[in-house]
């Protein structure tokens, strides 16, 4: 399989399974955006892309002859320089908005996605408690998921393609939400109709519900 970047195209080098390659999938399927997506292990990764990613991780995206792999700054990239449809607002403070909840779902110290690490690769003690934290955040955050079609929003975000790509995993997790959590249910059931979604699902994800 070749695995070179092409200069001319966009190519994403994405993980099959993890979470955080999922969601740049997912946004690069709703942008309707032309690209190579090679999903593989760190190791497959072409040596001149490792050699300009420091972190040698996934996913890392190469475009316009720059390597980018930090997952805020790809989502952001990918925004700005494929505009429509825009996933994040033009209004400063609605974007500041979005953006810190990014930084909470995805990067803070116990974030929403550190914790989806945890269930799938910490010891059973570990993965039991933050099974539990992660249950309880979807519950208490119920009223924020019924609030609009989309996460807080009437449009969709980034922060929408993060919570679809981490509520894809909740049966995988071994997390229920029963009635409580119906709106978050109702809520991940209606981003994954979207054609985008099913799209950006990878065969073993596609196993996961």
């Amino acid at each position: 399989m070749l695995i070179k970047p092409n200069p001319s195209s966009t190519t994403l080098y994405s993980s099959p399974h993890e979470i955080e390659s999922h969601v740049i999938r997912f946004i690069m399927a709703e942008k309707h955006i032309e690209k190579e997506i090679f999903n593989l292990k760190v190791d497959e990764i072409p040596e001149e892309i490792l050699e300009l990613n420091p972190c040698q991780s996934l996913p890392t995206l190469f475009d316009r002859g720059i390597v980018l792999y930090d997952l805020s700054v790809i989502m952001e990239y990918l925004d700005e320089r494929f505009p429509f449809p825009p996933l994040l607002p033009v209004d400063p403070i609605e974007k500041s908005e979005k953006r810190l909840m990014i930084f909470r779902f995805t990067r803070a110290a116990g974030c929403w996605f550190e914790l989806v690490h945890t269930i799938e690769t910490g010891n059973k003690k570990a993965a039991n408690a933050a099974r539990k934290i992660l249950q309880n955040n979807l519950i208490e955050l119920v009223p924020l998921f019924a609030y609009k079609p989309f996460f807080k929003s009437d449009d969709m975000t980034i922060v929408d393609a993060c919570l679809a790509a981490l509520l894809w995993r909740i049966k995988k997790l071994e997390i229920t939400l029963g009635a409580p959590g119906k709106a978050v249910t109702d809520y991940g059931k209606r981003l994954f109709a979207r054609d985008s979604f099913k799209e950006s699902l990878t065969d073993c994800e596609r196993e996961y519900n």
